[in-house]
């Protein structure tokens, strides 16, 4: 088969040639062809991204979830040449300068005694890595039994197949994928607008969901359950912010049972929750905390386990002690390069702060949507990601039926206005780049409150 390459400034070749050799994510060939093809962007700058028909949009999640310091950060770029200049790959059992730099770094910013860290190149390889650090801490112990891990409904935890079955996203359906794996066990998590437990208060709510999953424990048999893994905050559903009481009690049970905690902060760490990380927003210290996406906010593939002393020094040693894990690309210099300039940003500009406070603004902002819009079921998030349940009936909370495609219609309105948002499902999710200013942000909110109205009037709502 002969194929010719499309040149790199012909938009019209390339989308084509994308629905015809190229898998996006989520999508298929079809459905972007009926779009006219996939966004091709020529340009990014700050908040920004430009296609190269010339519109420009709003990023209205970051790419996805991850660009925090914004887009067009030519030092970071510079940061990942000049170290792939010098040193490009480490050697086996080798390590380079900006690697063991960064290390230290996450030990200084990470909460309580977090102190040695995995690298790895993404989300879904952290959260793997963090599984097999707590069942083979286990191990070591001579607890050999511990296999089983629990997680929550409405939590994503990665597309690997070990970890696309930790919770359930609705935008990500399994059905291609069985079967189950025997060592997951999933229960209610505190959701408070759409609890499983007929919870009449927060706190009712953290408390039972906290009992679900000692109750999950005892069901199985502790000697056999390895670890907890949760966001402190989750993104699917919207940024789910769980009740005040629900982690540290959930600390508690796991302390009571010798199972580990495993915090998933992929998309809640490095400031887009107007804190650090998660753990500081709930005041929880996790044993073995998972991180990507934010570390580099994107320009360089990283991600990492960072794990307590306690449970770092049980793979200390000799030979059998060994933790035996790793991936090629483990540690690469170019992403360390890009994450120590990334957080230097975010330090220097004082991002964490900025996140917060727009997040403050936006909360403020998708509660006047609710009072407006009757579409509007629950508005829910914290710092910058938030996000609106859109909904049939505000009073039986149905959704509406996805013939009606109203997912599809809003992204085509806020797309309209230029903002760059795929709707999926149900929840319209906002979480733009932390550097976004105040007028920036009303922009944003602006075009979703108008794709909201409209929507509604076609709709007849």
């Amino acid at each position: 088969m002969t194929t010719t390459l499309p040149s790199s400034t012909d938009h019209a070749a390339l989308r084509d040639a994308a629905n015809r050799h190229l898998f996006v994510g989520m999508t298929n060939a079809a459905q972007l062809a009926e779009e006219g093809g996939p966004l091709v962007m020529q340009s990014a700058e700050g908040i920004h991204v430009t296609a190269m028909d010339g519109k420009r949009y709003i990023d209205g999640i970051s790419g996805m979830y991850f660009r925090n310091v914004g887009h067009g950060r030519e030092e970071i770029a510079k940061a990942i040449y000049d170290q792939l200049s010098s040193v490009s790959m480490n050697v086996y059992a080798g390590a380079t300068p900006a690697t063991i730099q960064l290390a230290a770094k996450l030990a200084d910013l990470t909460p309580g005694d977090l102190t040695r860290t995995f690298f790895c190149q993404g989300g879904s390889e952290a959260n793997e890595s963090s599984l097999k650090m707590a069942q083979a801490y286990h191990v070591r112990r001579g607890d050999t039994g511990r296999y089983k891990v629990i997680s929550r409904k409405g939590s994503y935890h990665g597309s690997t197949y070990g970890t696309m079955w930790l919770g359930g996203h609705p935008g990500f359906p399994r059905t291609d994928y069985q079967p189950k794996p025997a060592n997951v066990v999933t229960v209610s998590a505190p959701h408070t607008y759409r609890n499983d437990f007929g919870a009449t208060s927060p706190e009712q709510c953290g408390e039972l969901a906290a009992k679900a999953i000692e109750e999950a424990i005892l069901f199985e048999g502790p000697q056999s359950v390895s670890a907890v893994i949760g966001e402190p905050v989750s993104q699917p559903l919207g940024g789910v912010v769980p009740p005040a009481n629900y982690w540290p009690m959930v600390r508690e049970i796991c302390d009571k049972y010798g199972v580990l905690l495993i915090f998933d902060e992929v998309i809640t760490g490095f400031g887009r929750l107007g804190t650090w990380f998660g753990a500081d927003l709930v005041g929880v210290t996790p044993d073995i905390m998972s991180f990507a996406k934010g570390i580099t906010s994107g320009y360089f593939p990283v991600g990492g386990t960072i794990a307590t002393a306690e449970v770092a020094d049980v793979f200390s040693g000799g030979p059998e002690k060994t933790w035996s894990h790793m991936y090629t690309y483990s540690a690469h210099p170019g992403g360390a390069a890009a994450a120590l300039k990334n957080l230097e940003i975010v330090e220097r500009e004082n991002l964490v702060e900025n996140a917060r406070v727009r997040g403050e603004q936006l909360h403020e902002r998708l509660e006047e949507m609710k009072g407006k819009h009757r579409m509007v079921g629950d508005v829910r998030g914290v710092g910058l990601i938030q996000g609106i349940e859109f909904v049939a009936d505000r009073k039986t909370k149905e959704h509406f039926d996805p013939s009606l495609r109203v997912n599809a219609r809003l992204t085509e309105k806020l797309i309209a206005r230029g903002v760059w948002i795929r709707v999926p499902a149900y929840i319209v999710p906002i979480a733009p780049p932390l550097i976004i200013t105040a007028d920036e942000l009303d922009g944003l909110c602006d075009a979703v409150d108008e794709s909201l109205g409209e929507v509604e009037k076609e709709l007849g709502v």
